[in-house]
This record gives C-alpha cells, sequence and structure tokens, in this order.
C-alpha cells in the first residue's frame, strides 16, 4: 500500500474553479492544453505518483546513497532508480517545457499541480528530475552554440544542478571566491569549492550538467561580479551528446542528513586535482546573478510546493489513522465507563487537530497555485507579444513578491504543523518508522 495520498480533488479545485488559470486553459500560449487534457495530466501523474513514485520513499531513506570517496561517485539504491525511471518513461520532466523544446507547454499553474505529486510522494525523485528545467532556463539566454547544447541535454534526459554556495560564504553568495579564468580559445577554468549542491553525484543519468557561479580574474567584488557557467560533468559533442574526457569538477563529499537521504548534497571541488573543470560563459555575458535568479526562482517554488505538498500527504495519514483508532468513549458518554469505545476522530480536539492540518494544506496549496497563475499571465503575455504590458509587468512584480512568501511560510508552517498536529493525532505511533510521518517531518525541514 502507498504512504501517499493525492488530494486530486483539491487540485482540481483550485485550477478549474478558483483561480482565473481556468480560463487560460485552451487559450492564447496554452491553446493545446485544454481544461479535458489538463485534468487527463493530473490523473495520469496521480497514478505514477502514489505507484512507483511513492514505492521507493521509505527504502532510499533506510538505505541511502552510497559516497565512494576514492572514485568521486555515488550509487543510489535500486528501489530508488526504478521510481525516477517511471517519471523519466513518462516524460514528466518534460511537462512544463516549452513546445519548441520537446515540453508539453503546460501553464506553470498545471505543472506545480503535477509537481506536487512527485514531491509529496518521493521529494527526491523531483530534485534529480529538475535536469530539463534547469536546461530550459538557459534556452533564451544561451548563445546558439548554447542553444543547441540544451536540446541535447533535454533529448538526452541528463541531470543538471544549480552551484552557487561556499563553504565560508553560506547564503552570502556575493561573498563566493571561486574563481574563473579565461582560456585562449574563449573557454573558462573554474577553480574554487562549493558546498550544499543537490544531486551533484549519482548513478542515474550519464552525464550531469552543473550551472556554476564563479567570479572572473579582475571582476568587482559582491553577487555583480559573479558570473554563470555550464560545466558538464563529461566533455561532450554539443550536437550528437557524445560524451567525452572527464571535466575537473568532482565531488568530494557527500552530506549525511537529517532528512531527504536520497537526495545527494555534495562537497564539489572544481580544477585541483590535475584536470581543469572547463567552463562555459552563459550567453556570452557577465550577468551571473541576474541569470541565476531564473534558476532560483523555479528553486523557491519547489522548496515551498514540497513541503505544502508532505504537510498534505501528513494530514491524509492522520486522517486515515484518525478514522480507524479506536480509544475512548464518545464526548457525550464520557461518564459512562460501559459506554462503547470509538475512533478518535469522534473527539473535538482531534477534530479539532485534522480541521487546522486541512486548513494550512489546503490554503498553503492555493497560495503556490495562485503564484502560479501569475507566472502564466506572463507568459501568456509574451506569447501574445505584450510583455511590456501593465498587466503583464504588474503580474511580474506579483510573482516576485509571492516566490519568497511561497517558499518561507510554506516551507516554515509546514514544518510547524506536522509537528505539532500530524504526528500528535498518531500520538507515540507517529514517532514510529511504522507510519511515514516521521520522515515528512524530517524531510519538510
Amino acid at each position: 500500500m502507498s504512504h501517499y495520498t493525492a488530494d486530486l480533488r483539491d487540485l482540481e479545485f483550485n485550477l478549474f474553479e478558483v483561480l482565473d488559470a481556468r480560463y487560460r486553459f485552451g487559450t492564447g500560449a496554452f491553446a493545446h492544453m485544454d481544461t479535458e487534457t489538463a485534468r487527463g495530466v493530473l490523473a495520469g501523474m496521480e497514478r505514477v505518483a502514489t505507484g512507483p513514485v511513492a514505492a521507493s520513499y521509505l527504502d532510499s531513506d533506510r538505505n541511502p546513497p552510497v559516497f565512494d570517496r576514492d572514485t568521486s561517485s555515488v550509487t543510489l539504491p535500486e528501489s530508488f532508480k526504478k521510481s525516477y525511471q517511471a517519471i523519466i518513461d513518462g516524460d514528466w520532466q518534460l511537462v512544463g517545457l516549452p513546445e519548441h523544446l520537446g515540453g508539453f507547454g503546460a501553464p506553470r499553474a498545471l505543472t506545480w499541480a503535477v509537481n506536487e505529486m512527485v514531491l509529496g510522494a518521493n521529494p527526491a525523485v523531483f530534485m534529480y528530475m529538475s535536469g530539463a528545467a534547469f536546461a530550459a532556463v538557459i534556452d533564451p539566454i544561451g548563445t546558439d552554440a548554447q542553444k543547441r547544447a540544451v536540446q541535447t541535454w533535454i533529448d538526452h534526459k541528463w541531470a543538471g544542478t544549480m552551484v552557487l554556495t561556499e563553504p565560508d560564504a553560506g547564503s552570502d553568495v556575493g561573498a563566493g571566491t571561486t574563481k574563473a579564468i579565461r582560456q585562449a580559445d574563449g573557454t573558462w577554468h573554474i577553480e574554487g569549492v562549493k558546498r550544499f549542491i543537490s544531486g551533484a553525484e549519482h548513478d542515474l543519468t550519464d552525464q550531469i550538467v552543473h550551472l556554476v557561479l564563479a567570479r572572473p580574474e579582475g571582476a568587482r567584488s559582491g553577487s555583480k561580479g559573479l558570473s554563470l557557467f555550464i560545466v558538464p560533468k563529461f566533455h561532450f559533442d554539443w550536437e550528437t551528446g557524445e560524451l567525452g574526457e572527464r571535466n575537473g569538477a568532482f565531488v568530494t563529499n557527500v552530506e549525511k542528513k537529517m532528512g531527504l537521504k536520497a537526495s545527494t548534497t555534495c562537497e564539489m571541488t572544481f580544477g585541483q586535482n590535475g584536470i581543469p573543470a572547463v567552463g562555459w560563459l552563459v550567453g556570452d555575458v557577465h550577468n551571473g546573478m541576474a541569470q541565476m535568479f531564473k534558476v532560483i526562482e523555479n528553486a523557491r517554488m519547489m522548496v515551498g510546493t514540497k513541503a505544502i505538498a508532505q504537510l498534505s500527504a501528513g494530514y491524509q495519514v492522520a486522517l486515515a489513522y484518525a478514522k480507524e483508532r479506536i480509544q475512548g468513549a464518545d464526548l457525550t458518554q464520557s461518564a459512562n465507563k460501559a459506554a462503547p469505545r470509538v475512533s478518535i476522530i469522534h473527539h473535538p480536539d482531534v477534530r479539532r487537530s485534522l480541521l487546522t492540518q486541512k486548513a494550512y494544506a489546503e490554503g498553503m496549496r492555493a497560495l503556490y497555485l495562485y503564484t502560479a497563475s501569475f507566472q502564466d499571465q506572463v507568459l501568456d503575455a509574451e506569447a501574445r507579444g505584450v510583455s511590456d504590458s501593465d498587466e503583464a509587468r504588474l503580474a511580474s512584480r506579483v510573482n516576485d513578491l509571492l516566490l519568497p512568501i511561497v517558499k518561507g511560510y510554506g516551507s516554515e508552517r509546514a514544518y510547524a504543523v506536522l509537528s505539532a498536529e500530524s504526528l500528535q493525532t498518531l500520538g507515540g505511533s507517529g514517532y514510529l518508522q511504522d507510519y511515514p510521518i516521521e520522515q515528512y517531518i524530517r524531510d519538510a525541514k
């Protein structure tokens, strides 16, 4: 039996009854994605998420990836590989990509509804499947050659990472010291150490493409002096995808974490083992932070949606437990020692707790989908050639306002409600690995 239950009804309620996104299905930029098709996409993902994607969630936590320091390689559990492959076999990583890159061109609101189900069923799977989304970010800002490489990246279903944080800089990205040295052939050699890089090494794909922030020699200090580089694990033919020699970007440590154990969180060392780490400047322009923020926007949505998805999953587990767990008499019969025992969902405080969980899960789901609806307004305006309109600019600014709220409020409240309400509904059983809530709490954090 799957640990995960998707709240498909509430997803559909938001998409097709509440948000003005419902007016965009089958029109404008999304003419090919009508309501009926969108419902089919959601139903399809519900089957995949509750089935093969969720199947490895517990096992990959108990048997996490194994790092071999001598070879700088990581081996993931076989059960997890099957979950990941279920996504790739169905091309689910392409749902939100534009059609010209081979994607489904789905509205952002629908894309994130699909993503919620992956994130609730097995969040690490989503983190590994994001390579296509990273590639799509490079497409509009890359050179012509880089655009061709992006298509190769997507077609070969390679993974990708965002590489920002450094050991001594933390969240102060502008304090980074990783440097980029220009070469005569126009490439750059990257030198330095980065930390907390999700998915930087694994055996799910034969290539991983890293998007690395580094400071060109002589560039100004602070975040405005950073540039963005494409640094692949292996050199490759940008037209055919044929892999060549190993590039000098190696994982030198994998963190041991409280949660999300199936997602490797890595330290990366560039150009310090005798092999240069060759990179290509994105768009041949030095505008790294602005370019990387396109990736960061996606990451903010992911962090918030992941926590919200796990709160929803925790609520579903708590609700099912409350319906089955028999304990105590009904409050109206509490003085009657012979009164029949009832399921705990009859008890007022349990009902209060369940309603609290439901309110936060559904309210925050509405928040991230509402945010995505503004992203759809921007995309639709771009497709109609009116991206400079007042309406489009306002939608972009509202999206900028809401993104950190989705991430910050979503992740903090989900963790708090899972801990204080979902786990507590199960009492002592919630603290055990017999139920998935303790893992939801660790992973949501």
